[in-house]
């Protein structure tokens, strides 16, 4: 409701000229108050000194009369004393009480008596005894008065009345002035100041200025004024640029939101409930929509056809809001509005977006990506040409196979094939006509048997079917492994016809039975190929059974197992060390540690021989953790000599099922322990085939021997097809170039580009270089124009027994002391 009270009561003037009255009249009471009270003890003081003159005068008189008892005398002295207007009542009396002389007036009635009775009293009663001088002592009368104060006090009544009036008046006239020079000095402009700035336009207070007071003011407010007026030019400037600002900002965000629908990635945002808030037109499109159709939709409505796991996302989206964190590479899998399968990388962060926390949802389309790795992982364990299966998933599916078939007491069979004369085709018409015929061989191989065998190509023209579950009977499992290929063989053999020709292959197949006396995969996979290498040598186009004269070869593998045992029982075995040649200074840096068996009949056998029957057998874990134990007393006994200077390496070879065993680190650690070998005096030479398959676990083995002191050098490098892959990821610190790469190094342009390019990247990857099989001086020449470290080789030494090893140890002590 609206004020209708005048203006000028709210007024600064008026306001102060009320509070003026009112302070005014505060202290024109107080003062006069104080004025009166003084004024009044004076008329008090003034009382006391009249009565005392008056009883002077009247008392001796009095007395006379009295001492004479003249009653005229006596009543000229009351009536003097009623004379007197304020006395009222005079009494002349002798000494015993008898009254000589009385006389009173009447009192004048009067406004002020309450007032009086207030501060004094009505009635006043003064007198004095009458003593005659000459006379004996005692002989008196008295006299008494009564005075009448409200006539005694009148005119001090009256001053006070006119101090009070003019000090009123005063006052009202001071504070109507003060009004006036408020209102004119002070209200007026501030009226005029107020009307002004109710009148400045928000969006443009620099249009209009305060107007300024006359220049001899330099009071307060003409400095507010002028204030206001820098004020408002400041607030002016601000706004032009906040417009500016705005409008850039309004640019920017334009700019940026044609940035963010242009990039390849798709952005989002969603809100605790499930609400997208935002989206680009990336994410719009992909999910068939529009980015304002997708503004304010729940996930669920949005997505209901589209995303596999909603709840997930939801989830993901509560952990990211509320428990303030960061989800990265979630990945989420959608149908698109055309039906199309996506895959989405996902990364979700916190966003403050306006007044409340949000979802970030930043996705990648990595569809392809899956699509590739797929495909990869397709290929990595099926045959690029075919389709079928390869030897890697073969070996992991026969792996499970013989598990399975012990467990549950069945026989299977191992197929191995291989096209008779494949060569002729593929030299006659060429490779694509070969490559046809290996695709037309799988289809029929794959059309022949059950949906629950498996049809794997090795290589070439060699194939694997295993065959599962095909009795529990050895012999029931034999005849039908027997006609199964038969019929396998019937089968390729009828014509395939390619551009108008009917062309024949022919097969031989080697079959073996599982499982039988513990075979391993490869074993069997080595008994169905040496049956199938039976059929060749025989004319081909057949079917062979591993037999006995197969069974024989074995037999006699097992004989080197037992005598095998025997060397490690009796000590057969010893360590020949091979050394290593610094390159350009021809100085020992270590040496290579290689088992030797001497049998006591057949003499020395050589390790291509009996090293894959340790393996075979497992008896290689044994012999490996002898050589470790030989190793660590040998460089116990070559510190001790002085023979092993510091950052000198002996080296040792890891075989793969030694390497892979779960307590090959402790059996390490427990060596190193009992042992006082030299502080980083060992180093394990393993092979690409180590780590192949297990690189993490690999890896881990490494990491945690390393830890001990322990170096690795990789063997053989560049003879595998998965070294450099794996090449960054080891904890490797040498490379060993395999000698097949160093034989012909100064003949053959292309072993001298592969060894310069192993040499570059080992020294790029901060890694040692050691060349084997070095055997001339122009190899080793060229290995030192493209900077290897170290080699290996008969050109220095073969390797040799202990004690021919210390005397080259000892030979390359002194050299030393020479060259210094």
């Amino acid at each position: 409701m609206r004020d209708k009270t005048p203006s000028f009561i709210h007024g600064i003037s008026f306001q102060l000229a009320k509070i003026g009255i009112i302070l005014a009249f505060v202290l024109s009471f107080i003062m006069s108050f104080i004025q009166t009270s003084f004024d009044y003890f004076e008329q008090q003081k003034e009382l006391a000194k009249f009565i005392d003159q008056v009883i002077a005068v009247a008392k001796p008189p009095a007395a006379r009369s009295v001492a004479t008892l003249d009653e005229e005398l006596s009543d000229e002295v009351v009536n003097g004393l009623l004379k007197y207007g304020f006395i009222y009542e005079v009494v002349i009396a002798d000494e015993q009480g008898n009254i000589l002389s009385q006389a009173s007036v009447k009192r004048d009635p009067a406004a002020t008596r309450w007032f009086t009775q207030k501060i004094s009293q009505s009635i006043a009663e003064y007198g004095d005894v009458l003593v005659i001088p000459g006379y004996a002592e005692g002989t008196s009368g008295s006299i008494r008065f009564k005075v009448d104060m409200d006539q005694w006090l009148a005119p001090f009544y009256a001053r006070a009345y006119s101090n009070m009036l003019f000090g009123v008046l005063r006052n009202m006239v001071l504070v109507l002035l003060l009004f006036f020079v408020f209102y004119f000095m002070l209200t007026k402009p501030l009226v005029k100041l107020s009307r002004e700035i109710n009148n400045i336009n928000p969006d443009h207070p620099g249009v209009h200025r305060l107007t300024l007071l006359p220049p001899k003011r330099r009071d307060e407010l003409a400095q507010l004024i002028v204030n206001s007026n820098h004020l408002l030019d400041i607030v002016e400037l601000s706004l032009a640029k906040r417009r500016a600002v705005e409008l850039a900002l309004r640019k920017s965000e334009e700019h940026l939101r044609q940035i963010i629908d242009n990039l390849p990635v798709m952005i989002g945002a969603r809100n605790i409930a499930g609400y997208y808030l935002f989206a680009n037109k990336a994410l719009a499109d992909e999910l068939g929509f529009t980015p304002e159709q997708m503004r304010n939709l729940h996930v669920r409505q949005l997505l209901k056809n589209s995303v596999f796991d909603i709840d997930t996302m939801l989830q993901n989206d509560y952990r990211v809001i509320r428990g303030n964190e960061e989800l990265d590479v979630i990945e989420e899998r959608f149908i698109t509005a055309t039906g199309r399968q996506l895959f989405l990388q996902t990364h979700i962060m916190p966003l403050a977006f306006y007044d409340e926390k949000v979802a970030l949802i930043v996705s990648v389309d990595i569809t392809d990506r899956k699509n590739a790795q797929a495909k990869m992982e397709f290929m990595a364990h099926h045959d690029s040409l075919t389709g079928l299966p390869n030897r890697l998933q073969l070996v992991e599916r026969l792996e499970h196979e013989l598990r399975r078939a012990e467990r549950h007491g069945y026989f299977g069979a191992v197929l191995f094939i291989d096209l008779d004369q494949f060569k002729n085709i593929n030299d006659s018409l060429g490779h694509p006509v070969g490559d046809r015929v290996l695709q037309e061989v799988a289809t029929r191989l794959q059309n022949t048997v059950r949906d629950e065998d498996l049809v794997a190509r090795l290589s070439g023209d060699e194939f694997v079917v295993v065959l599962t579950v095909l009795d529990q009977n050895i012999e029931t499992a034999a005849l039908r492994a027997g006609e199964i290929s038969e019929k396998i063989r019937t089968v390729i053999s009828q014509p395939c016809l390619y551009d108008n020709m009917e062309l024949r292959v022919t097969c031989s197949v080697g079959v073996v039975v599982y499982p039988d006396k513990n075979n391993s995969v490869h074993e069997l996979l080595r008994y169905a190929d040496t049956a199938m290498y039976q059929v060749k040598e025989k004319g081909r186009d057949s079917i062979e059974f591993f037999n006995e004269e197969m069974a024989d070869k074995v037999s006699r593998q097992l004989v080197m197992e037992g005598d095998l045992h025997r060397a490690l029982d009796e000590y057969q075995f010893k360590l020949h060390y091979q050394p290593k040649i610094d390159v350009m200074t021809g100085f020992v840096v270590g040496a290579e540690a290689l088992l030797r068996w001497e049998h006591p009949t057949k003499g020395t056998i050589s390790p291509i021989d009996f090293i894959p029957v340790l393996e075979t057998s497992g008896m290689i874990i044994d012999v490996g953790q002898w050589v470790l134990e030989e190793s660590c007393k040998t460089l116990e006994r070559w510190n001790e000599m002085g023979l092993w200077r510091e950052g000198t390496r002996l080296s040792i070879n890891i075989s793969p099922r030694q390497f892979r065993r779960n307590a090959f680190v402790d059996d390490v650690v427990q060596t190193l322990n009992k042992h006082k070998i030299p502080a980083n005096s060992l180093d394990m030479e393993i092979t690409e085939g180590i780590v192949i398959q297990r690189v993490d676990e690999a890896i881990t083995t490494m990491t945690v021997l390393s830890e001990y002191g322990i170096s690795f050098s990789l063997d053989d490098f560049g003879t595998g097809y998965s070294s450099i892959s794996y090449l960054k990821r080891l904890p490797v610190s040498t490379l060993k170039i395999d000698k097949g790469f160093v034989r012909d190094i100064i003949d053959d342009r292309n072993d001298r580009v592969l060894v310069e390019t192993i040499i570059t990247m080992g020294r790029l990857l901060d890694m040692e270089l050691v060349a084997e099989g070095v055997e001339q001086t122009d190899q080793l020449k060229i290995l030192q124009q493209f900077g290897c470290h170290y080699y290996q080789g008969y050109l220095s030494s073969p390797a040799v027994s202990i004690e021919n090893f210390e005397e080259i140890l000892m030979a390359d002590a002194k050299k030393r002391a020479q060259d210094v």
